[in-house]
């Protein structure tokens, strides 16, 4: 573990994480000590997830993609909750970034963490990551949203993350520390377990996930309840105050990860590079819908919304179509691999 250290001073590296989207992304952002780990992620991380309750309730639809956090086995996790540090919560983050871990937190009001997203803005119970410490001017390095709504590295007092954390539990709310360490095992990349994944994503649609169904959608279907849900920006049923900035930045990241996962079957299997060069064009226009999304965001203009939907509902057609031939493909590939093997 590289760790640098002056004096009082350590911070450990990061690398891009593989989603970035959510503050629980951090962990694929800790392996720099075994960036094969991301070859788990490449595996397993394929599937979109949202929560239907926006329909009738929520202005939030949770989108997701499932293992993208701490279900990691390839990552050492150790959790405390911070209701039983009392004052020793400074010296226990730096004891455990001294030994390598990165330090994720929660229960911490944003309004109190000089340069986090709500900072003086807003009382929100929120998390992030700790990183690195400097005990000569009293910081904490941590990588989250800040105030500009950047996810990225920034120092900031140890008394404002610590004022944080008593607003929330003077209102009996006690968030908790998750200590990260990637493990040493070798990861390599499991076609067979990506394939599987990319099935599973494609098996979904209203039938099998229906509006008055309960729990969540998952798989390509989640993005026509993004359809939906910008349906409901449209005519105004969710305020435009209320609207999910992250939502389309999570698409986007997802398409970005597909497409990694595509070229490295079409390289394992030796497919040729047809599907992953006709998918690059769904990255970019994942990417225009984004930068469309957040700048309807940003100053508020209605008439893009139909743009974005059309776009997005057009990607899903595409989507499909492209990762059902990956995958026949790669099925034709398997059989004739089996039909040598029992002809030897």
């Amino acid at each position: 573990m590289w760790v640098m250290k002056m004096n009082k001073f350590a911070e450990l590296p990061l690398v891009e994480p593989v989603y970035r989207t959510y503050h629980d992304g951090i962990v694929s952002a800790c392996i720099s000590t075994n960036p094969s780990i991301r070859n788990w992620f490449l595996s397993n991380a394929t599937v979109l997830t949202c929560n239907k309750a926006f329909l009738t309730e929520t202005s939030n639809p949770a989108i997701r993609v499932e293992n993208y956090s701490f279900s990691n086995p390839m990552l050492v996790t150790k959790w405390v909750s911070i209701e039983f540090l009392k004052g020793y919560i400074n010296p226990v983050i730096r004891n455990l970034i001294d030994a390598g871990y990165y330090v994720h937190f929660s229960g911490v009001d944003d309004y109190y963490v000089d340069g986090k997203t709500w900072y003086k803005e807003r009382h929100f119970n929120h998390d992030g990551t700790i990183c690195g410490y400097n005990q000569e001017d009293k910081t904490f390095c941590i990588y989250a949203y800040d105030s500009n709504w950047i996810y990225q590295k920034f120092w900031t007092p140890q008394k404002s993350f610590n004022k944080g954390k008593e607003a929330m539990f003077k209102q009996g709310i006690y968030g908790n520390l998750c200590a990260i360490k990637p493990r040493e095992e070798q990861v390599a990349f499991s076609v067979q377990t990506a394939l599987n994944g990319i099935v599973d994503y494609l098996d979904s649609d209203l039938v099998k996930y229906p509006e008055d169904g309960q729990g969540k959608a998952r798989g390509i279907v989640v993005q026509e309840y993004i359809a939906k849900y910008i349906d409901k920006l449209q005519d105004g049923s969710i305020p435009y105050d209320r609207m999910d900035r992250r939502i389309f930045r999570l698409i986007w990241e997802h398409k970005k990860v597909m497409l990694e996962r595509i070229e490295k079957i079409e390289q394992e299997l030796q497919l040729g590079t047809e599907v992953s060069e006709k998918y690059r064009f769904l990255v970019s226009e994942a990417d225009a819908m984004r930068m469309l999304y957040a700048s309807h965001r940003m100053k508020r203009r209605d008439s893009v919304l139909p743009i974005i939907k059309k776009k997005l509902l057009n990607l899903i057609n595409k989507e499909r179509e492209l990762l059902t031939l990956l995958v026949d493909r790669a099925g034709r590939e398997f059989q004739n691999e089996a039909l040598e093997v029992s002809q030897k």
